[in-house]
């Protein structure tokens, strides 16, 4: 009972009565026909307590998923750790992708899957995003450039699959070919010698 009380601590609502709310462009937004949410600690939460959501609460699965698309908007990339609508960027990963995917994946209908999927896409290849530049250009990113860069690549690699999954159920089989080569990128880090993943440099 206690930790499924904690489970729903977050995310919060974040918005006033009428739906306005402060976005991360640091201009106010009206949330029409959803609810606002903020305090997505999701490199923590995608693989367990996103997934229990689409189970326990439905009916809050498209108010994340939408909250999630309309942070898209206003900053040019999908949420990384959002808390009380402003970016931290302190985790790994662009761990929103995989939300948005087991959503849509689950059937989950309530948000735009175009503007979900293209939301996906320009995160994964968002240049100001930590070490994309370096996956776009040689398909690793080295240790002695970026710091964490083989756990930001491996959550990277998840989060890649999750788009070719979901552009492949929508048909877009060109997005879906793309990222499920990228989503195999993690095995530029696996080291056959001691068959372990461990950092690669430049």
């Amino acid at each position: 009972y206690t930790a499924l009380y904690h489970s729903m601590i977050a995310p919060t609502i974040y918005s006033d009565v009428d739906g306005s709310y402060y976005g991360p462009d640091q201009q106010i937004h009206k949330a029409d026909g959803w609810t606002n949410y903020s305090t997505f600690s999701l490199w923590d939460t995608y693989r367990a307590l996103n997934p229990l959501m689409t189970i326990t609460q439905p009916e809050m699965v498209d108010h994340v998923v939408n909250s999630m698309i309309s942070i898209y908007r206003q900053q040019d990339k999908l949420p990384i750790w959002p808390l009380m609508s402003g970016e931290t960027d302190q985790m790994p990963g662009y761990s929103s992708v995989p939300v948005i995917a087991d959503a849509y994946l689950k059937g989950f209908t309530g948000f735009d899957a175009e503007e979900a999927l293209q939301a996906m896409v320009a995160t994964a290849t968002y240049e100001k995003q930590n070490g994309v530049p370096f996956v776009l250009e040689k398909g690793y990113i080295p240790a002695d450039k970026v710091h964490e860069a083989t756990s930001i690549a491996m959550e990277y690699a998840v989060d890649d699959w999750g788009i070719a999954a979901m552009a492949r159920k929508m048909g877009k089989a060109e997005d879906a070919e793309t990222f499920s080569k990228r989503a195999h990128y993690y095995k530029n880090y696996f080291d056959s010698s001691i068959h372990f993943i461990r950092p690669k440099l430049e």
